[in-house]
């Protein structure tokens, strides 16, 4: 009998079951192992910033689809994450609306976790898996740098709130942020990696439709979010299972304070994980100035300079000053706020170059001489940083990586369908089906990627200075991160979860902190005005140019400058004598090169060629002077198209390929030059680039105080002070601006040389604050030496020239006069509801001599107030010792004056004219009707041509409206003052009533009332001999 009979065979799947066995405990402990390292990995890519390395340079549509590749059925196109939708991607090559049709189905229901990690929200909040668990948000529109930070918030709530972020498709110019495109500018493989992001389900034109009208947040229940808590996080969860919208309605949430991220600190470190995240494509990365060859090692890298001021030409200076305060008192303790929020620091911001020391606030990060800063420069175009830091900086620029671009469109073999591959958004796809090129693209690409660019040059600088009310440098800071936001002037301020308020920075350590808290420090004169010129002179420094503006000329806006001086033209006289001018200098601006100029000259009595060439060549300056030399122009470049679609504006660039200095000796009698200044250019080429931003009429809002002085009959009076120099007592600039205010003026552009004494600037301001008044910066430091008092008329034609161009088509009336005259109207019909003095009547008249006659401006006369220079007895002094000075002053000349203030026609001057310059005339003239030209404007009519002037103005009598002219020097020099008939001729005392209440009991927007303060101080220690001008 076989002994192995009854023995077990064994079965030859034993081993291979212990094989088995064995194999799957190994691989279980080395996927163990695998899955500790790769979370350990995880934890650290958390934890560590990472150098902005460049990606693969694929949409993040196609990433995230990789990314979920094990989601997706292979068939149908259905995308199933276990939640409660299913959606239907189309084919690509699909042409029509590219709509995604979503189905509902029955959710999924998952067990809720039963147990508690850790005591943190996230730990706490367990949600419910039911329903689709959607987040999303609706685009509000701003700039790129409000998408980003909108799109962050929101990823940052869905994390928070463990939904699947579904991000909007891009519709309008306002939304696109190339996010979802080909392009080639972002590199979002990490942030896909780590974040649940759906880049499909926001493309379907339905999607939208499917959120409930009651899961779409207010403003209010958008602040609320995650501020709310688990409690409220699971009520939002059985209200909305399905899908939140976010930003409904709600704009940028900002939480507890402005640019803040909502929730506890364990919610806003989720929202800067994120910015760890998100980078540039190594494509675009390489052309920020770091990363390229000629700049590297050379000190650039030592700072990095946000440059922003609100709005074009500062008008909205107010916006970003206040904005700046709203920020940096909103973060920091209140005790502390003297120190880094003073009014110095909050303005400065707004223009760093006129303090950039000062907005340095790392003693670190300071030189001894504003001269060795290097720099990268982040502008957004409002001023031109070659004026004062020439050679001192260095910008991004994406031009090349756009010639790439388009390079690589051009060379495929088929174009068309590459770009329907690139356009994923609705934006890039309704701008690129069926074309070939990138044209209808290029002006969004160029302004996306020049602010990109900008945003990661200010994020590689090793010490930042930002613009504290700007998202730009808001993100700038975010992707700077936790560990660098002591490396900047505001980073540290904007970034402290774990506290209500700031860390404030090492004293010791910081600079530039102001130490009162009793007094701000003081500002320095360029910080003193409202908008500020470019006053950029040519190449051979013979012109200067005061702006660049857009003007509205035969029916179209067109590029225009305005300047003084020198330029190349050619000036000729037809068969009749007539002359015309011919500009030898062409226009360029970006991609137009060489377009023809324009040059409209001021007009005198004798030919262009005498007043352009021959009239005061005494004065040691190449610019308009007394003596009737006209240099004020102004140039319009008429071929050139103005692209409203850009950011940034490229310069404007005048040049001359001829020798022009040439062309006009031939056109004078003597040579060019003078013995003091030699006018010529080694190549005798005229060159000059204007890069500041362009000057457009911008009408201040009125408020309650100014639409008062508004004309009941709607016409509305726009004041063009000239440039005042030397004004010491504060008291006349205040009566100044109230008395015209009561007679009918709306708003008065101050054009300020040197008036920076405290007292006159607090005046200045409190009538800032009420809108009233616009201060322009005509000192001698920003106009590069050209207001210097060489004379008083080229820096006054150019003053009343820039004023005008502002007021074009804001304005009825512009009014042109000195700080020493007042202008004053004459007495009331009964019938009218004007008071005394009004000018009203005179605008009245003014108009109907338009209508009628075609009379385009009205001049009146002037007349002196001689008693400024009478001496008071004591017992006139103590009964003045209570009047404003306008009533103090109230003598004035019988009779003109000839010849300071009339010509003589006959003997004994029987008859006499004060025609124009002849009775020192001023005039208004209309700036509402943009069918009339612009011109250089004269001080006494708009032209020194006075036949044209007898045909294009009115001349007004003394009954209607004359100005007080409050100087006289001609009877002083002359020792006529005991001689001169004087008669008395008070204003109407309602006026001076209302200036009198005005200065009494206006407020300012710190509630007090600057002016009665500091009209008061002076009237204490006043002299009685009259206004000190």
């Amino acid at each position: 009998m076989n002994s192995n009979r009854f023995q077990k065979k064994k079965k030859p799947t034993n081993g291979f079951f212990k094989c088995t066995v064995l194999l799957l405990i190994s691989a279980s402990v080395i996927l163990s192992i695998f899955t500790l390292v790769l979370s350990w990995v995880a934890i650290q890519k958390d934890h560590t910033r990472k150098e902005q390395r460049g990606g693969s340079g694929d949409t993040p549509h196609l990433e995230a689809r990789r990314h979920k590749e094990s989601r997706l059925r292979k068939n149908s196109g259905t995308i199933n994450d276990g939640e409660s939708n299913k959606i239907i991607v189309p084919e690509t090559k699909n042409q029509g609306e590219r709509k995604i049709k979503v189905e509902h189905l029955k959710p999924n229901v998952l067990p809720v976790a039963k147990s508690i990690v850790g005591t943190s929200n996230s730990g706490i909040y367990q949600p419910p898996q039911t329903g689709r668990r959607i987040l999303t948000y609706k685009r509000f529109g701003g700039r790129l740098n409000n998408q980003i930070f909108q799109f962050i918030t929101s990823l940052q709530h869905a994390k928070v709130l463990k939904r699947t972020f579904v991000v909007p498709n891009e519709v309008r110019d306002v939304d696109w942020t190339g996010m979802f495109d080909g392009f080639g500018i972002w590199d979002l493989e990490s942030l896909n990696n780590a974040y649940d992001i759906d880049w499909t389900t926001g493309l379907s034109v339905e999607f939208v439709t499917t959120v409930p009208e009651n899961c779409v947040l207010t403003p209010k229940e958008g602040r609320q979010l995650l501020n709310g808590g688990p409690k409220l996080w699971e009520e939002w969860d059985e209200k909305c299972p399905d899908v939140i919208d976010i930003a409904g309605s709600t704009g940028l949430l900002f939480c507890e304070q402005q640019h803040q991220f909502c929730g506890d600190s364990e919610a806003q470190m989720e929202a800067y994980k994120i910015y760890d995240h998100i980078k540039l494509s190594s494509e675009l990365l390489q052309y920020i100035p770091s990363k390229r060859e000629e700049f590297k090692n050379k000190g650039y890298d030592e700072l990095a300079i946000h440059s922003r001021r609100a709005g074009e030409g500062g008008y909205d200076w107010e916006l970003c000053v206040n904005g700046n305060a709203k920020t940096c008192n909103g973060h920091t303790p209140s005790s502390d706020q003297y120190k880094f929020c003073d009014i110095r620091t909050m303005k400065g911001n707004c223009a760093i170059w006129l303090d950039l020391d000062w907005q340095i606030k790392a003693k670190s990060a300071l030189t001894n001489d504003q001269k060795q800063y290097k720099f990268v420069l982040a502008s957004d175009g409002t001023h031109d940083w070659n004026i004062d830091f020439k050679g001192q900086f260095i910008v991004a620029n994406n031009t090349d990586w756009l010639l790439s671009l388009e390079r690589k469109v051009h060379d495929d073999v088929d174009p068309e369908t590459m770009l329907e591959t690139m356009a994923v958004s609705a934006l890039a796809h309704s701008k690129l089906r069926r074309q070939k090129d990138l044209t209808k693209m290029r002006g969004k690409l160029d302004a996306l990627t020049a602010t990109l660019l900008d945003l990661f040059s200010l994020v590689d600088g090793k010490y930042f200075i930002g613009a504290y009310y700007s998202t730009l440098s808001l993100n700038a800071c975010y992707f700077r991160g936790m560990d660098r936001i002591y490396d900047s002037n505001m980073c540290w301020m904007l970034m402290h979860p774990n506290s209500k308020h700031a860390i404030l920075p090492a004293l010791q350590e910081s600079a530039n902190v102001n130490e009162n808290p009793k007094q701000d420090d003081p500002l320095p004169a360029a910080l003193m005005s409202d908008v500020e010129h470019a006053f950029i002179r040519s190449d051979d420094g013979n012109f200067i140019a005061i702006d660049r503006y857009l003007v509205q000329f035969k029916g179209k806006q067109v590029i225009g400058v305005l300047g003084d001086g020198l330029v190349p033209i050619t000036i000729v006289k037809d068969a009749n004598g007539k002359e015309s001018v011919r500009a030898d200098f062409t226009c360029s601006y970006g991609n137009e090169h060489n377009s023809p100029a324009t040059v409209i000259l001021m007009k005198g009595n004798e030919s262009y060629n005498e007043h352009y060439y021959k009239r005061g060549e005494k004065y040691n300056t190449p610019f308009s002077t007394n003596g009737d030399r006209f240099r004020t122009l102004i140039i319009l470049c008429e071929k050139l198209h103005y692209d409203r679609s850009l950011s940034r504006h490229p310069p404007l660039i005048l040049k001359s390929d001829i020798d022009h200095t040439v062309r006009e000796t031939s056109l004078r009698s003597k040579p060019f030059s003078t013995s003091s200044i030699d006018l010529e250019v080694p190549d005798g080429k005229f060159s000059l680039t204007i890069g500041s931003t362009f000057q457009h009429p911008v009408g201040r809002v009125m408020n309650a105080k100014s639409s008062d002085s508004q004309n009941k009959n709607g016409k509305d009076l726009v004041h063009c002070l000239n440039p005042v120099y030397g004004l010491k007592d504060p008291r006349w600039i205040i009566e100044y601006l109230e008395y015209h205010r009561a007679i009918g003026v709306s708003h008065v552009h101050v054009y300020n040389v040197d008036m920076h004494s405290p007292e006159v600037q607090a005046s200045l301001q409190a009538f800032r604050d009420e809108e009233f008044i616009t201060r322009h910066d005509w000192s001698d430091k920003a106009s590069r030496g050209y207001t210097t008092r060489v004379t008083y008329e080229h820096a006054k034609w150019a003053a009343q020239t820039d004023c005008a161009l502002r007021s074009r088509g804001i304005y009825d009336y512009a009014l042109f006069s000195d700080i020493d005259e007042i202008a004053a109207g004459g007495k009331s019909d009964s019938n009218t509801e004007y008071p005394d003095g009004h000018l009203a009547p005179a605008l009245d008249m003014c108009e109907e001599a338009k209508q009628k006659r075609g009379k385009i401006a009205c001049s009146f006369n002037s007349n002196t107030v001689s008693s400024i220079y009478t001496k008071l007895n004591e017992e006139e002094e103590l009964a003045m010792q209570d009047k404003l000075l306008l009533e103090r002053y109230d003598g004035i000349e019988a009779k003109p004056h000839c010849p300071a203030n009339c010509k003589c026609l006959g003997n004994n001057c029987t008859v006499m004219t004060r025609k124009f310059h002849s009775g020192r005339q001023k005039y208004m003239m209309n700036v509402r009707d943009l069918t009339i030209y612009p011109r250089p404007m004269w001080t006494h009519a708009i032209a020194r041509d006075y036949d044209e002037m007898d045909k294009i103005m009115e001349v007004l009598p003394d009954e209607v409206m004359h100005v007080r002219h409050y100087q006289g020097h001609w009877y002083q020099n002359n020792n006529l003052l005991d001689k001169m008939d004087e008669k008395e001729a008070p204003l109407p005392e309602s006026l001076m009533n209302t200036v009198r209440s005005s200065i009494a009991n206006s407020k300012d927007r710190r509630r007090k009332n600057i002016k009665r303060l500091v009209y008061t101080k002076a009237m204490g220690i006043a002299t009685s001999n009259g206004v000190e001008w």
